[in-house]
Protein backbone atom coordinates (compact mmCIF):
# COMPACT_ATOMS: atom_id res chain seq x y z
CA UNK A 1 0.00 0.00 0.00
CA UNK A 2 1.19 3.70 -0.52
CA UNK A 3 1.01 5.82 2.81
CA UNK A 4 -0.38 9.28 1.93
CA UNK A 5 0.11 12.79 3.47
CA UNK A 6 -2.14 14.15 5.73
CA UNK A 7 -5.06 16.86 4.52
CA UNK A 8 -4.51 19.76 7.02
CA UNK A 9 -1.95 22.07 5.54
CA UNK A 10 1.81 22.77 7.14
CA UNK A 11 1.90 19.12 7.52
CA UNK A 12 3.82 16.09 5.64
CA UNK A 13 4.71 12.74 6.66
CA UNK A 14 7.96 11.17 6.40
CA UNK A 15 6.61 7.84 4.54
CA UNK A 16 4.57 10.24 1.87
CA UNK A 17 4.51 9.08 -1.49
CA UNK A 18 6.68 5.92 -0.46
CA UNK A 19 6.04 2.59 -1.61
CA UNK A 20 6.46 0.55 1.05
CA UNK A 21 5.58 -2.73 -0.33
CA UNK A 22 8.19 -5.39 0.55
CA UNK A 23 11.04 -5.78 -2.19
CA UNK A 24 13.00 -8.74 -3.35
CA UNK A 25 16.21 -9.31 -1.58
CA UNK A 26 19.05 -7.86 -3.14
CA UNK A 27 21.52 -10.50 -5.37
CA UNK A 28 24.63 -11.07 -3.29
CA UNK A 29 27.39 -8.68 -4.35
CA UNK A 30 30.47 -10.47 -5.27
CA UNK A 31 33.96 -8.59 -5.41
CA UNK A 32 36.27 -9.05 -2.51
CA UNK A 33 36.36 -13.35 -2.50
CA UNK A 34 40.41 -13.45 -2.02
CA UNK A 35 40.68 -11.28 1.05
CA UNK A 36 37.02 -12.29 2.29
CA UNK A 37 36.65 -16.41 1.14
CA UNK A 38 38.86 -18.45 4.33
CA UNK A 39 41.63 -20.07 2.51
CA UNK A 40 41.00 -19.31 -0.72
CA UNK A 41 44.38 -18.57 -2.16
CA UNK A 42 45.55 -21.90 -0.78
CA UNK A 43 42.86 -23.91 -2.08
CA UNK A 44 43.57 -22.15 -5.59
CA UNK A 45 47.26 -22.80 -5.50
CA UNK A 46 46.50 -26.34 -4.94
CA UNK A 47 44.48 -26.72 -7.15
CA UNK A 48 46.74 -24.95 -9.57
CA UNK A 49 49.29 -27.85 -8.98
CA UNK A 50 47.51 -30.72 -7.94
CA UNK A 51 47.27 -32.24 -11.21
CA UNK A 52 50.55 -30.92 -12.83
CA UNK A 53 52.28 -32.98 -10.15
CA UNK A 54 50.49 -36.31 -10.55
CA UNK A 55 53.13 -38.28 -12.17
CA UNK A 56 55.68 -36.52 -10.11
CA UNK A 57 53.60 -37.70 -6.59
CA UNK A 58 53.17 -41.10 -8.03
CA UNK A 59 56.57 -41.22 -7.76
CA UNK A 60 56.70 -41.00 -3.65
CA UNK A 61 54.70 -43.66 -3.18
CA UNK A 62 54.97 -45.16 0.42
CA UNK A 63 54.23 -48.78 1.11
CA UNK A 64 51.43 -48.89 4.30
CA UNK A 65 50.99 -53.17 4.55
CA UNK A 66 49.05 -54.11 1.80
CA UNK A 67 48.46 -50.46 0.13
CA UNK A 68 50.03 -47.42 -1.27
CA UNK A 69 50.28 -43.68 -0.49
CA UNK A 70 51.96 -40.71 -1.99
CA UNK A 71 52.73 -37.89 -0.57
CA UNK A 72 49.60 -36.73 -2.74
CA UNK A 73 48.02 -37.66 0.37
CA UNK A 74 48.91 -34.24 1.75
CA UNK A 75 46.66 -32.32 -1.11
CA UNK A 76 43.90 -34.28 0.36
CA UNK A 77 44.43 -33.29 4.02
CA UNK A 78 44.52 -30.04 3.69
CA UNK A 79 41.09 -29.95 1.09
CA UNK A 80 39.69 -31.98 3.90
CA UNK A 81 40.99 -29.73 6.91
CA UNK A 82 39.66 -26.79 4.97
CA UNK A 83 36.39 -28.05 4.04
CA UNK A 84 35.43 -29.16 7.33
CA UNK A 85 36.86 -25.91 9.10
CA UNK A 86 34.30 -24.15 6.87
CA UNK A 87 31.87 -26.61 7.50
CA UNK A 88 32.32 -26.40 10.99
CA UNK A 89 31.77 -22.49 11.06
CA UNK A 90 28.96 -22.48 9.20
CA UNK A 91 26.78 -24.91 11.32
CA UNK A 92 27.74 -24.00 14.82
CA UNK A 93 29.26 -20.12 14.83
CA UNK A 94 27.51 -18.52 12.06
CA UNK A 95 23.71 -19.12 11.49
CA UNK A 96 22.85 -16.76 8.64
CA UNK A 97 25.11 -19.54 6.79
CA UNK A 98 23.75 -22.13 7.71
CA UNK A 99 22.49 -23.30 3.69
CA UNK A 100 26.18 -23.22 2.76
CA UNK A 101 26.44 -26.56 4.82
CA UNK A 102 22.56 -28.16 4.66
CA UNK A 103 22.66 -28.33 0.70
CA UNK A 104 26.24 -30.12 0.37
CA UNK A 105 25.56 -32.47 3.79
CA UNK A 106 21.79 -32.89 2.30
CA UNK A 107 23.06 -34.04 -1.27
CA UNK A 108 26.01 -36.18 0.16
CA UNK A 109 25.41 -37.53 3.52
CA UNK A 110 23.46 -40.47 2.30
CA UNK A 111 25.75 -41.80 -0.19
CA UNK A 112 29.01 -41.26 2.68
CA UNK A 113 27.08 -43.07 5.21
CA UNK A 114 26.53 -45.52 3.34
CA UNK A 115 30.52 -45.71 2.09
CA UNK A 116 31.55 -45.94 5.35
CA UNK A 117 29.17 -48.44 6.39
CA UNK A 118 30.59 -50.38 4.10
CA UNK A 119 34.06 -50.69 5.45
CA UNK A 120 32.59 -52.32 8.67
CA UNK A 121 32.18 -55.97 6.06
CA UNK A 122 35.01 -55.26 4.04
CA UNK A 123 37.17 -58.00 3.04
CA UNK A 124 40.39 -55.45 2.69
CA UNK A 125 39.95 -52.65 5.15
CA UNK A 126 43.03 -50.75 4.51
CA UNK A 127 42.15 -50.62 0.68
CA UNK A 128 38.71 -49.50 1.21
CA UNK A 129 40.15 -46.73 3.91
CA UNK A 130 42.25 -45.09 1.59
CA UNK A 131 39.02 -45.56 -1.06
CA UNK A 132 37.03 -44.13 1.28
CA UNK A 133 39.33 -41.29 2.07
CA UNK A 134 39.53 -40.32 -1.36
CA UNK A 135 35.86 -40.05 -1.73
CA UNK A 136 35.61 -37.93 1.17
CA UNK A 137 38.01 -35.72 -0.28
CA UNK A 138 35.34 -35.08 -3.50
CA UNK A 139 32.81 -34.16 -0.90
CA UNK A 140 34.69 -31.40 0.68
CA UNK A 141 36.23 -29.65 -2.89
CA UNK A 142 32.05 -29.92 -3.42
CA UNK A 143 31.78 -28.44 0.17
CA UNK A 144 34.59 -25.86 -0.61
CA UNK A 145 33.03 -24.78 -3.75
CA UNK A 146 29.70 -24.18 -2.39
CA UNK A 147 30.22 -21.96 0.36
CA UNK A 148 32.87 -20.32 -1.91
CA UNK A 149 30.09 -19.26 -4.23
CA UNK A 150 28.74 -16.53 -1.59
CA UNK A 151 32.23 -14.92 -2.48
CA UNK A 152 32.94 -15.15 -6.09
CA UNK A 153 30.83 -14.20 -9.12
CA UNK A 154 30.88 -16.74 -12.01
CA UNK A 155 33.29 -14.03 -13.92
CA UNK A 156 35.71 -13.99 -11.09
CA UNK A 157 35.40 -18.23 -11.30
CA UNK A 158 35.92 -18.79 -14.58
CA UNK A 159 39.01 -16.89 -14.23
CA UNK A 160 40.46 -19.00 -11.81
CA UNK A 161 39.36 -22.36 -13.48
CA UNK A 162 41.08 -21.04 -17.10
CA UNK A 163 44.24 -20.22 -14.87
CA UNK A 164 44.39 -23.21 -13.28
CA UNK A 165 44.22 -25.81 -16.49
CA UNK A 166 47.58 -23.66 -17.99
CA UNK A 167 49.85 -25.63 -16.04
CA UNK A 168 48.36 -28.86 -16.42
CA UNK A 169 48.48 -28.34 -20.42
CA UNK A 170 51.56 -27.68 -20.70
CA UNK A 171 53.43 -30.00 -18.66
CA UNK A 172 51.70 -32.75 -20.39
CA UNK A 173 52.68 -31.71 -23.44
CA UNK A 174 56.31 -31.74 -22.13
CA UNK A 175 55.46 -35.17 -20.66
CA UNK A 176 54.17 -36.43 -24.08
CA UNK A 177 57.74 -35.49 -26.09
CA UNK A 178 59.53 -37.67 -23.18
CA UNK A 179 57.36 -40.63 -23.16
CA UNK A 180 57.62 -40.56 -27.11
CA UNK A 181 54.98 -39.16 -29.69
CA UNK A 182 52.55 -41.96 -31.58
CA UNK A 183 51.34 -43.56 -28.41
CA UNK A 184 48.14 -42.18 -26.23
CA UNK A 185 48.60 -38.89 -24.36
CA UNK A 186 48.90 -39.77 -20.69
CA UNK A 187 50.83 -36.04 -19.78
CA UNK A 188 50.64 -35.28 -16.17
CA UNK A 189 47.93 -37.85 -15.31
CA UNK A 190 48.73 -41.67 -14.04
CA UNK A 191 46.43 -42.75 -17.09
CA UNK A 192 45.42 -41.23 -20.40
CA UNK A 193 42.08 -42.07 -19.05
CA UNK A 194 42.35 -39.65 -16.16
CA UNK A 195 44.00 -37.08 -18.44
CA UNK A 196 40.73 -37.07 -21.01
CA UNK A 197 38.50 -36.30 -18.62
CA UNK A 198 40.36 -33.21 -16.83
CA UNK A 199 40.40 -32.03 -20.66
CA UNK A 200 37.07 -32.72 -21.00
CA UNK A 201 35.82 -30.78 -17.88
CA UNK A 202 38.20 -27.94 -19.14
CA UNK A 203 37.47 -27.50 -22.26
CA UNK A 204 33.12 -27.83 -21.52
CA UNK A 205 34.01 -25.26 -18.93
CA UNK A 206 36.08 -22.73 -21.05
CA UNK A 207 33.27 -23.03 -24.22
CA UNK A 208 30.39 -22.66 -22.04
CA UNK A 209 31.59 -19.49 -20.69
CA UNK A 210 32.55 -18.07 -23.75
CA UNK A 211 29.59 -19.03 -25.29
CA UNK A 212 27.71 -17.19 -21.65
CA UNK A 213 29.91 -14.68 -21.74
CA UNK A 214 31.40 -15.05 -18.28
CA UNK A 215 34.53 -14.10 -19.19
CA UNK A 216 34.69 -10.51 -19.00
CA UNK A 217 38.51 -9.88 -19.20
CA UNK A 218 39.49 -9.81 -23.22
CA UNK A 219 42.76 -11.15 -22.11
CA UNK A 220 41.71 -13.83 -20.15
CA UNK A 221 39.18 -14.54 -23.10
CA UNK A 222 42.29 -14.88 -25.37
CA UNK A 223 43.40 -17.58 -23.35
CA UNK A 224 40.60 -19.47 -22.82
CA UNK A 225 39.89 -19.68 -26.50
CA UNK A 226 44.07 -20.78 -26.94
CA UNK A 227 44.33 -23.32 -24.23
CA UNK A 228 40.65 -24.61 -25.03
CA UNK A 229 41.64 -25.66 -28.63
CA UNK A 230 45.01 -27.22 -27.33
CA UNK A 231 43.57 -29.12 -24.50
CA UNK A 232 40.90 -30.18 -27.45
CA UNK A 233 43.52 -32.04 -29.42
CA UNK A 234 45.31 -33.44 -26.08
CA UNK A 235 42.06 -34.97 -25.44
CA UNK A 236 41.68 -36.76 -29.23
CA UNK A 237 45.41 -37.96 -28.47
CA UNK A 238 44.11 -39.53 -25.17
CA UNK A 239 42.66 -42.00 -27.33
CA UNK A 240 39.53 -42.05 -24.60
CA UNK A 241 36.03 -42.37 -26.79
CA UNK A 242 33.87 -42.25 -23.66
CA UNK A 243 35.77 -38.54 -23.20
CA UNK A 244 35.24 -37.98 -26.68
CA UNK A 245 31.29 -38.55 -27.10
CA UNK A 246 30.50 -36.58 -23.31
CA UNK A 247 32.34 -33.42 -25.04
CA UNK A 248 30.38 -33.34 -28.28
CA UNK A 249 27.52 -33.85 -26.62
CA UNK A 250 27.78 -30.66 -23.92
CA UNK A 251 29.37 -28.75 -26.36
CA UNK A 252 26.14 -29.46 -28.80
CA UNK A 253 23.60 -28.35 -26.04
CA UNK A 254 26.10 -25.47 -25.12
CA UNK A 255 26.32 -24.03 -28.62
CA UNK A 256 22.52 -23.66 -28.76
CA UNK A 257 22.25 -20.68 -27.28
CA UNK A 258 24.13 -19.58 -30.51
CA UNK A 259 22.90 -21.81 -33.51
CA UNK A 260 25.60 -20.01 -36.06
CA UNK A 261 28.09 -21.82 -34.01
CA UNK A 262 26.88 -25.06 -34.80
CA UNK A 263 28.43 -24.20 -38.36
CA UNK A 264 32.17 -25.11 -36.68
CA UNK A 265 30.74 -27.21 -33.94
CA UNK A 266 29.14 -29.98 -36.55
CA UNK A 267 32.20 -30.88 -39.04
CA UNK A 268 34.06 -31.18 -35.61
CA UNK A 269 34.15 -34.82 -35.90
CA UNK A 270 35.18 -35.22 -39.30
CA UNK A 271 37.85 -33.17 -38.75
CA UNK A 272 38.92 -35.33 -35.84
CA UNK A 273 39.11 -38.21 -37.97
CA UNK A 274 41.98 -36.59 -39.86
CA UNK A 275 44.12 -37.17 -36.69
CA UNK A 276 45.28 -40.96 -37.93
CA UNK A 277 44.96 -42.27 -34.04
CA UNK A 278 41.71 -40.91 -33.10
CA UNK A 279 40.66 -42.86 -36.78
CA UNK A 280 41.71 -45.78 -35.38
CA UNK A 281 40.46 -45.38 -31.63
CA UNK A 282 36.88 -44.74 -33.42
CA UNK A 283 37.18 -47.85 -36.01
CA UNK A 284 38.03 -50.12 -33.50
CA UNK A 285 34.37 -49.96 -32.19
CA UNK A 286 33.26 -50.54 -35.40
CA UNK A 287 35.74 -53.21 -36.62
CA UNK A 288 33.86 -56.45 -37.10
CA UNK A 289 35.08 -59.39 -34.91
CA UNK A 290 34.13 -63.01 -34.36
CA UNK A 291 30.87 -63.18 -32.22
CA UNK A 292 31.06 -65.85 -29.51
CA UNK A 293 29.37 -66.52 -25.78
CA UNK A 294 30.97 -65.38 -22.97
CA UNK A 295 30.74 -69.27 -22.36
CA UNK A 296 32.60 -69.97 -25.13
CA UNK A 297 35.01 -67.34 -24.40
CA UNK A 298 35.99 -68.74 -20.76
CA UNK A 299 36.53 -71.84 -21.83
CA UNK A 300 38.93 -70.68 -24.24
CA UNK A 301 40.41 -68.60 -21.92
CA UNK A 302 41.24 -71.28 -19.67
CA UNK A 303 42.27 -73.40 -22.41
CA UNK A 304 39.10 -75.65 -22.56
CA UNK A 305 38.73 -75.53 -26.45
CA UNK A 306 41.02 -76.33 -29.08
CA UNK A 307 41.27 -72.84 -30.61
CA UNK A 308 44.27 -71.83 -31.69
CA UNK A 309 45.66 -68.52 -30.55
CA UNK A 310 42.42 -67.65 -28.30
CA UNK A 311 39.68 -65.68 -29.05
CA UNK A 312 39.85 -61.86 -29.85
CA UNK A 313 37.73 -59.53 -28.05
CA UNK A 314 37.68 -55.81 -28.41
CA UNK A 315 36.95 -53.40 -24.86
CA UNK A 316 33.68 -53.24 -25.22
CA UNK A 317 32.60 -56.67 -25.48
CA UNK A 318 34.91 -57.52 -22.56
CA UNK A 319 33.28 -54.82 -20.46
CA UNK A 320 30.19 -56.71 -20.93
CA UNK A 321 31.47 -60.11 -20.14
CA UNK A 322 33.05 -58.37 -16.61
CA UNK A 323 29.49 -57.28 -15.67
CA UNK A 324 27.89 -60.43 -16.69
CA UNK A 325 30.44 -62.30 -14.57
CA UNK A 326 29.60 -59.75 -11.51
CA UNK A 327 26.31 -59.72 -11.68
CA UNK A 328 25.70 -63.50 -9.66
CA UNK A 329 28.35 -61.86 -7.42
CA UNK A 330 26.22 -59.18 -6.96
CA UNK A 331 23.26 -61.01 -6.10
CA UNK A 332 24.76 -62.89 -3.29
CA UNK A 333 24.53 -59.85 -1.00
CA UNK A 334 22.52 -57.26 -3.23
CA UNK A 335 21.38 -55.03 -0.70
CA UNK A 336 25.07 -53.24 0.83
CA UNK A 337 27.15 -55.57 -0.88
CA UNK A 338 30.45 -56.93 -0.50
CA UNK A 339 32.34 -53.59 1.15
CA UNK A 340 34.58 -50.88 0.15
CA UNK A 341 36.94 -51.56 -2.38
CA UNK A 342 36.42 -55.05 -2.74
CA UNK A 343 35.79 -55.13 -6.83
CA UNK A 344 38.64 -54.91 -7.91
CA UNK A 345 40.67 -57.23 -5.80
CA UNK A 346 38.08 -60.21 -5.84
CA UNK A 347 37.23 -59.76 -9.57
CA UNK A 348 40.02 -62.12 -10.11
CA UNK A 349 37.70 -64.85 -8.24
CA UNK A 350 35.14 -64.85 -10.45
CA UNK A 351 35.93 -63.29 -13.86
CA UNK A 352 38.73 -65.29 -15.55
CA UNK A 353 39.40 -62.84 -18.20
CA UNK A 354 41.35 -60.90 -15.15
CA UNK A 355 44.20 -58.50 -15.74
CA UNK A 356 47.09 -58.69 -13.63
CA UNK A 357 46.20 -57.88 -10.05
CA UNK A 358 42.65 -57.76 -11.01
CA UNK A 359 39.93 -55.53 -13.12
CA UNK A 360 38.15 -52.67 -12.06
CA UNK A 361 34.35 -52.44 -12.77
CA UNK A 362 35.03 -49.95 -15.98
CA UNK A 363 31.29 -48.73 -14.90
CA UNK A 364 30.32 -46.52 -11.70
CA UNK A 365 27.15 -48.05 -10.72
CA UNK A 366 27.99 -51.54 -11.29
CA UNK A 367 30.82 -50.93 -8.69
CA UNK A 368 28.77 -49.10 -6.27
CA UNK A 369 25.91 -51.59 -6.87
CA UNK A 370 29.19 -54.46 -6.23
CA UNK A 371 30.21 -52.45 -2.94
CA UNK A 372 27.64 -50.93 -1.56
CA UNK A 373 24.65 -52.69 -2.92
CA UNK A 374 20.95 -51.36 -4.18
CA UNK A 375 21.37 -49.21 -0.88
CA UNK A 376 24.39 -47.56 -2.39
CA UNK A 377 23.32 -47.11 -5.64
CA UNK A 378 20.24 -45.50 -4.62
CA UNK A 379 22.00 -43.33 -2.32
CA UNK A 380 24.38 -42.18 -5.54
CA UNK A 381 21.62 -41.38 -7.98
CA UNK A 382 20.20 -39.75 -4.73
CA UNK A 383 23.86 -37.53 -5.16
CA UNK A 384 23.71 -37.27 -9.11
CA UNK A 385 19.74 -36.36 -9.20
CA UNK A 386 19.78 -34.33 -6.31
CA UNK A 387 22.13 -31.83 -8.12
CA UNK A 388 20.21 -31.74 -11.03
CA UNK A 389 16.91 -31.26 -10.39
CA UNK A 390 17.86 -28.03 -7.93
CA UNK A 391 19.70 -26.75 -11.31
CA UNK A 392 16.05 -27.35 -13.14
CA UNK A 393 14.04 -25.90 -10.45
CA UNK A 394 16.41 -22.64 -10.14
CA UNK A 395 16.77 -22.74 -14.09
CA UNK A 396 14.86 -19.71 -14.79
CA UNK A 397 17.35 -17.71 -11.89
CA UNK A 398 20.35 -18.63 -14.40
CA UNK A 399 19.87 -20.67 -17.54
CA UNK A 400 23.73 -20.85 -18.20
CA UNK A 401 24.65 -22.28 -14.63
CA UNK A 402 21.98 -24.33 -15.11
CA UNK A 403 22.65 -25.76 -18.22
CA UNK A 404 26.26 -26.42 -17.45
CA UNK A 405 25.62 -28.31 -13.97
CA UNK A 406 23.09 -30.31 -15.30
CA UNK A 407 25.56 -31.12 -18.63
CA UNK A 408 28.42 -31.27 -16.43
CA UNK A 409 26.70 -34.01 -14.30
CA UNK A 410 25.27 -36.26 -16.72
CA UNK A 411 27.77 -36.49 -19.10
CA UNK A 412 30.66 -37.09 -16.22
CA UNK A 413 27.91 -39.92 -15.24
CA UNK A 414 27.12 -41.10 -18.69
CA UNK A 415 30.78 -41.48 -19.46
CA UNK A 416 30.56 -43.44 -16.13
CA UNK A 417 29.18 -46.38 -17.63
CA UNK A 418 32.21 -47.73 -19.25
CA UNK A 419 34.78 -45.98 -16.80
CA UNK A 420 36.35 -46.13 -13.31
CA UNK A 421 35.52 -42.65 -11.99
CA UNK A 422 35.17 -43.55 -8.32
CA UNK A 423 39.31 -44.34 -8.58
CA UNK A 424 39.89 -40.73 -10.82
CA UNK A 425 41.16 -38.79 -7.43
CA UNK A 426 42.52 -35.80 -9.37
CA UNK A 427 39.38 -35.64 -12.05
CA UNK A 428 36.94 -35.61 -9.74
CA UNK A 429 38.89 -32.75 -7.31
CA UNK A 430 38.07 -30.14 -10.21
CA UNK A 431 34.54 -31.47 -11.39
CA UNK A 432 33.29 -31.67 -7.45
CA UNK A 433 34.58 -28.38 -7.40
CA UNK A 434 33.28 -26.36 -10.28
CA UNK A 435 29.57 -28.49 -9.79
CA UNK A 436 29.37 -26.86 -5.78
CA UNK A 437 30.68 -23.22 -6.83
CA UNK A 438 28.36 -23.29 -9.81
CA UNK A 439 25.63 -24.79 -8.00
CA UNK A 440 25.95 -22.57 -4.82
CA UNK A 441 26.08 -19.41 -7.42
CA UNK A 442 22.67 -20.97 -8.86
CA UNK A 443 21.02 -21.57 -5.57
CA UNK A 444 21.95 -17.74 -4.34
CA UNK A 445 20.93 -15.74 -8.02
CA UNK A 446 17.87 -13.37 -7.89
CA UNK A 447 14.78 -14.88 -9.14
CA UNK A 448 13.47 -13.28 -12.74
CA UNK A 449 12.41 -9.66 -13.06
CA UNK A 450 8.42 -9.70 -13.68
CA UNK A 451 7.47 -9.46 -17.11
CA UNK A 452 5.57 -5.75 -17.97
CA UNK A 453 2.07 -8.09 -17.87
CA UNK A 454 2.81 -9.96 -14.62
CA UNK A 455 3.57 -6.34 -13.31
CA UNK A 456 0.01 -5.04 -14.67
CA UNK A 457 -2.03 -8.06 -12.75
CA UNK A 458 -0.52 -7.58 -9.83
CA UNK A 459 -1.50 -3.99 -9.69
Amino acid sequence: MTVRAPTFPGFRHPAAGRDMRPRPAAPPRHGKGWMAAPFSGLVFLLLTLRFGMDRVLMGTSISLGSTNVTLGILFNFAFVFIAFSLLGFTLFSNRAMQSDAVVPLALWLPFLISLFGSLAYTAYPVDGIKFVWNVLTFFCLFAIGYHYSRYFSISQVADVIIVTGIFPILISIVFYAMDGFGQRLQGAAGHPNMLAFFLFFYVSFCYHGLVWGWIKSRAIRNVAILFCAVATLELLLTGTRSAFVALFAFILVSTLRRPLWLLMVLPAPLLALAIPSVNERITEVFHSKPTVSYEYFVATARGDTETEGGVEADSGTWRMFLWKAAWPVILEAPLLGHGAYSFLPSSPDFFPLKAAGGSGAHNIFVQITFEQGFVGLATYLWLIFGICALAITRFRRDPGLAIFIIMLTLCFNVAGLSDNMLYYLIDQIYICFASGITLGLLMRAPPPKPTAFRRFRAA
